[in-house]
């Protein structure tokens, strides 16, 4: 009589295991990376702080710019994902806009190093350094997170409520202002002279902005006698309010203050 032994699911445990180490080692090299920078961190700085031999770490990574490229991919992906649920169909373009950028916001209070290790750790080219396919996931990745704020501005244009010639061009130079004015104030070395900023209602007002610039002109009034109305511009002083409200197509978080 033939008696089946029903075997533990070994494969499942250890891919479970590997996985868990994989996590271990990339949490340990973040760490490193942002307080020492990638070419001063060794892989036997990443081996010693995750209490691996060398020879270890090498079954799980085959160099240290894997590592580095595994930590931005992730990063990236964890990104897109956030934008992604930010997206409301209903919406008008501007508005998605918005929601966007708050979301990318938001992504840098909630996950602060990994936000500082995409766009303020220094990187070299992985290209050639780290496998081919990997780093054409990672700019699959990127250009589908890019592609989310072209496609709200072909919208926009498809409506009848932007003039943008270059969708693609306008969404990286978009992304890189709001980029700019989450990483620059947030500095605290530049705190003496930026003073204590409001992030994320800046954050907002920098998409209305350059928003208002995608609009199409409308014609002037005319004043009796045939002269054109000046535009009225509001001064104010620095610390004055406004209440300009802030998308609530987001869940409210905690403003950051730099």
């Amino acid at each position: 009589m033939v008696t089946n032994i029903r075997r533990p699911d070994t494969v499942g445990r250890r891919r479970r295991e590997r996985e868990a180490r994989e996590r271990a080692i990339l949490r340990a090299a973040s760490r490193l990376f942002l307080t020492k920078g990638i070419p001063a961190t060794t892989v036997n700085d990443i081996a010693r702080a995750c209490h691996l031999a060398k020879g270890t770490l090498y079954l799980y990574f085959r160099s240290k710019e894997e590592i580095a490229f595994s930590l931005l991919l992730q990063s990236t992906e964890d990104l897109l994902a956030a934008l992604r649920n930010a997206l409301d169909g209903t919406a008008p373009a501007a508005k998605q806009l918005e929601c966007l950028a708050l979301a990318y916001y938001r992504f840098f209070v909630s996950q602060p190093a990994s936000f500082r290790y995409m766009f303020v750790v220094p990187h070299e080219s992985y290209s050639g350094r780290v496998a081919d396919e990997l780093v054409e996931r990672w700019g699959a990745v990127g250009r589908a997170a890019l592609g989310l704020v072209a496609a709200l501005l072909e919208q926009g244009v498809d409506d009848g409520a932007l003039v943008v010639t270059n969708p693609w061009a306008t969404a990286v130079g978009l992304w890189s202002a709001v980029t700019g004015v989450i990483v620059i104030p947030s500095q605290e070395v530049r705190r003496p002279f930026v003073g204590r900023v409001d992030l994320e209602r800046l954050v907002v007002e920098t998409v209305r902005s350059l928003v208002k610039g995608m609009r199409p002109e409308r014609p002037r009034s005319r004043c009796k006698g045939g002269s054109r109305t000046a535009p009225t511009t509001q001064m104010r002083r620095p610390g004055s309010s406004r209440n300009n409200a802030i998308p609530k197509s987001l869940p409210s978080s905690s403003r950051a203050s730099g």
